[in-house]
């Protein structure tokens, strides 16, 4: 074990999610899967019927957004990571669907899109609470706030931490194309740790912390409601069933 096991770097998740193996371990993720929770999102009416303009933020491989083009919206996926972004468009974009997809920081969205510019925006698997300054999740939710239609809906799929202080599994190995990843998970001081490593293709040994904030369902809703967000759905499960304790998710639909 590496005596800098749990040492970080604040913008941690520039370099991760731009390396390879990013790719690898997190790529198992299934099209199917994204399909259906689209799917139940509408038919709970959490995105709006017809053709609607919906942000996806922090979109990686633009599965989400792909699924919500190909119900009828038009979508634009956004991600920081410049090789996201490529995959995405390199595996989703087509004559079809309406959809692109485009680099950005969800902390500055407020300058990248117009006030007022989309019916629903989207943040999925746990795209929110990377950042070591409180005042940039604030900034980021207001920049959603801003760029909102009035009744517009903003998706927020996180962690439920009460199932996560049960179920942590402090330590596992897994292996995927070939890379054998060691996985060291805690709680710690607010936040939820990750420590990731491996030894790369040329055989150089990696590691990263990816680190979200230790946040409840009953924190996202004290941190939406401050920028003015209202009218509250929340679930559990990708299928939205309500949220108990022992729920893997929590997915707020806020207006």
């Amino acid at each position: 074990m590496s005596k800098n096991l749990w040492k970080s770097d604040p913008n941690w998740f520039e370099p991760w999610f731009n390396a390879p193996e990013y790719h690898l371990l997190y790529g198992h993720r299934s099209e199917l899967e994204a399909i259906a929770f689209v799917e139940e999102l509408a038919g709970h009416h959490a995105l709006p019927a017809g053709d609607q303009r919906i942000l996806d933020i922090g979109c990686g491989a633009g599965r989400h957004a792909a699924a919500m083009a190909s119900i009828g919206h038009t979508v634009v996926g956004m991600d920081l990571s410049a090789n996201s972004i490529a995959q995405a468009s390199a595996m989703h974009v087509s004559k079809e669907l309406r959809l692109e997809f485009v680099q950005g920081d969800m902390r500055n969205i407020a300058s990248q899109f117009a006030p007022d510019e989309f019916e629903a925006v989207t943040m999925l698997f746990t795209s929110f609470g990377y950042f070591d300054k409180e005042g940039e999740h604030e900034q980021t939710l207001r920049g959603v706030r801003r760029v909102l239609k009035p009744q517009g809906a903003f998706v927020l799929d996180f962690l439920n931490l009460h199932q996560v202080k049960k179920a942590l599994v402090p330590f596992e190995r897994v292996t995927k194309g070939g890379v054998e990843f060691e996985l060291y998970r805690r709680i710690a001081d607010g936040w939820i740790e990750k420590s990731i490593q491996f030894n790369d293709t040329q055989g150089t040994r990696q590691h990263y912390v990816e680190r979200v904030k230790a946040l409840s369902p009953e924190n996202l809703q004290t941190m939406l409601e401050a920028v003015g967000f209202r009218f509250f759905q929340i679930f559990g499960n990708y299928k939205l069933h309500p949220l108990v304790k022992s729920s893997p998710r929590c997915i707020i639909v806020a207006r």
